[in-house]
């Protein structure tokens, strides 16, 4: 099978979205698959071992993102020129949208992975409400769907979880139209935790959903690579470590970590915290860490290549992760294979992510005092790593590479028996 896949996010920039696509190609093509990405052209990615077709793009202004072009007729005719077997989209902006819209005219089947919590990104980056009508009318009109369309039963969790009164109604009702309209003729919707369902409304039938978590493979390092980036970032062997990896921004509760931090410092004077991650709001990092007191206590190194991340979990004590809004957090999966204890603040990302309640979880104010209790308590921190590495060890990218093929076959057979046309809700496939 030959697999376009669509995303509004790759190399040179990281996240979780990247690194499962690679991970993913990387996996089927083990299994004898072929695979092509459509994606907003970067002036420089490194070869990744599969084709990349660079989308006309521009920048937005926002985190290093490149957004490619509104889709046209001669883009879709671009995609049916690589002979796909089917589209699988991994993002809902321009190039998400043009794989729609090819899927659409070309008859393929088509998978969408639902990554991220967008509703509780549009909150956090406040989007006014008239982008997002204009959005939400623009997605509309160039996939022909009405606003007055059939209505499923929508996939979501315990009652209001996935919607916390803090959340701008308007944002999330026009949120919820543009993702009916953009999900609407999708035969497999592939959220990568239960998590997502407790937090998002997903406007597609129950029996179209199926949960894949991304594939962790461990990633090995040197004896002393933890002593190494110690001393190349001025942190005393002795310090007790804690680590945070990932965008160091406002959506990951990055305030959360340095306000727990402060209260360690507290007790445990000697705390130091890595910040290892992506920084988009210098002036804004900057004043947490004055209003905190913490300048002296935290290293912030912007983005690293892989191989010094591996070197950054082996340097810690402990791994914390204060983010509200993550639906999976593949850091949490790299962090336990390499033996950290894993600290979290989010309720429903313990419960239903990839760590399944092997983690410390401390909602709230209880986050600096579960930091401290696993840093100072030996047998914790052993009894947690332990657990958390079993748990990820379940998540191997052989193991991803063969759920998301079984996902691509029963989206196969769906599509056909649909005649190559978009058939609604399917039986078949159980809601996570």
């Amino acid at each position: 099978m030959r697999v376009a896949h669509f995303s509004d996010t790759f190399l040179p920039r990281r996240d979780g979205v990247i690194t499962s696509i690679r991970t993913l190609a990387g996996a089927l093509a083990a299994r004898g698959h072929e695979n092509v990405l459509f994606t907003p052209g970067y002036p420089a990615t490194a070869a990744v071992g599969f084709p990349v077709v660079g989308l006309p793009s521009v920048p937005c202004g926002v985190a290093d993102l490149r957004l490619a072009t509104w889709p046209r007729a001669r883009q879709v005719a671009r995609v049916a020129g690589a002979a796909p077997d089917l589209v699988h989209v991994h993002t809902p902006g321009p190039a998400g949208l043009l794989g729609v819209l090819a899927a659409q005219r070309l008859g393929l089947p088509l998978v969408q992975t639902y990554h991220t919590d967008l509703h509780a990104y549009v909150e956090a980056y406040r989007i006014p409400t008239t982008v997002m009508r204009l959005i939400e009318s623009a997605y509309r009109r160039r996939l022909g769907v009405s606003r007055t369309g059939p209505r499923l039963r929508v996939v979501r969790g315990a009652a209001g979880a996935w919607r916390p009164e803090q959340r701008s109604a308007t944002r999330c009702g026009l949120l919820d139209a543009a993702n009916s309209a953009f999900l609407g003729g999708t035969d497999v919707v592939v959220v990568p935790t239960g998590a997502v369902l407790r937090r998002s409304a997903l406007p597609v039938a129950p029996d179209q959903v199926v949960a894949v978590p991304t594939g962790v493979g461990p990633r090995p390092v040197a004896a002393d690579a933890g002593p190494a980036f110690r001393a190349r970032h001025g942190i005393p062997a002795d310090a007790p470590l804690v680590l945070f990896v990932g965008r160091v921004n406002r959506e990951k509760n990055v305030e959360g970590l340095v306000a727990a931090v402060a209260v360690l410092a507290r007790t445990l004077p000697a705390v130091r915290v890595a910040l290892v991650g992506a920084i988009y709001e210098q002036r804004w990092l900057n004043g947490l860490f004055r209003t905190y007191g913490l300048s002296d206590r935290v290293v912030t190194t912007g983005q690293l290549p892989a191989a010094s991340v591996a070197e950054a979990y082996a340097a810690a004590d402990v791994f914390a992760f204060p983010s509200l809004t993550d639906t999976q957090g593949l850091v949490l999966q790299e962090a336990a294979l390499a033996g950290l204890p894993v600290v979290l603040a989010d309720s429903v990302l313990h419960a239903h992510g990839p760590l399944a309640g092997a983690a410390v979880c401390a909602p709230g104010d209880g986050f600096p005092a579960a930091i401290a209790a696993v840093l100072t308590d030996r047998g914790l921190a052993h009894r947690t790593a332990v657990a958390c590495r079993t748990a990820a060890l379940r998540h191997t990218p052989e193991a991803y590479g063969a759920a998301i093929e079984d996902v691509y076959r029963r989206a196969t057979v769906y599509r056909r028996a649909a005649g190559g046309t978009s058939a609604g809700p399917r039986n078949g496939i159980r809601a996570a």
